[in-house]
């Protein structure tokens, strides 16, 4: 599919304390958000796909920053009922480099810029906070512990070609501001390099928003 029509909101990165070393990696991320898209000639890009494609490239931007990443780990979790009872499960992705050290969990959501509310963004930060909560290997609470959400702005096809990029961008800003206002997220990036089609579905995908929080 042909784009003529190419959107582009700034790119932003954002990292609060205690998690400021994390800017050059976000700053890579984005980077690599727009290379896909470009290199497949607006053909694919990873905010097409879901989760695991999302969290395979923040693993490939954390290596080429120089951390050492690993996907899908084995780790200790508590049961959601027994807290004090653990099990064998996954983490989504492990980092290292020098003394730093994190363990990541992470959800995907895709959410309409005409949505009437951020529901779907809601349970998605939700569950990875939860998820992230469980894990036990870097201890209970810890900024070792990251809670990661992506956040897939998209639309209708017949709606893009009514809307103008100055109205599709007021409506993302207006999106970013309000997962800010009520996630207060430690960590935020987002990259919008064109629109594309999502992988299993009609719609429009118009970037990514990433946002996460310590648990």
């Amino acid at each position: 599919m042909n784009w003529e029509m190419i959107l582009y909101i700034d790119d932003d990165v954002r990292a609060k304390r205690p998690l400021r070393y994390w800017k050059e990696l976000l700053y890579e991320w984005v980077l690599m958000v727009h290379r896909v898209y470009r290199v497949s000639n607006k053909k694919a890009s990873v905010y097409a796909e879901k989760e695991r494609a999302n969290t395979g490239l923040l693993a490939a931007a954390a290596i080429k920053n120089g951390w050492v990443a690993l996907e899908e780990c084995r780790t200790e979790k508590s049961h959601k009922q027994f807290k004090r009872s653990t099990y064998s499960g996954r983490c989504d992705l492990m980092l290292w480099r020098d003394i730093r050290y994190h363990e990541i969990e992470a959800k995907f959501s895709r959410i309409s810029i005409v949505a009437r509310s951020n529901v779907r963004v809601d349970k998605a930060y939700a569950k990875a906070v939860a998820d992230s909560k469980r894990s036990t290997s870097a201890g209970y609470r810890s900024e070792k512990k990251i809670a990661i959400t992506y956040i897939v702005p998209v639309v209708r096809p017949k709606l893009i070609k009514k809307l103008t990029d100055d109205q599709i961008a007021v409506r993302l800003k207006e999106l970013i501001q309000a997962i800010e206002n009520e996630k207060k997220p430690t960590l935020i990036a987002y990259a919008f390099p064109g629109p594309v089609q999502l992988v299993g579905s009609k719609n429009i995908g118009l970037g990514v928003i990433l946002i996460g929080v310590i648990t």
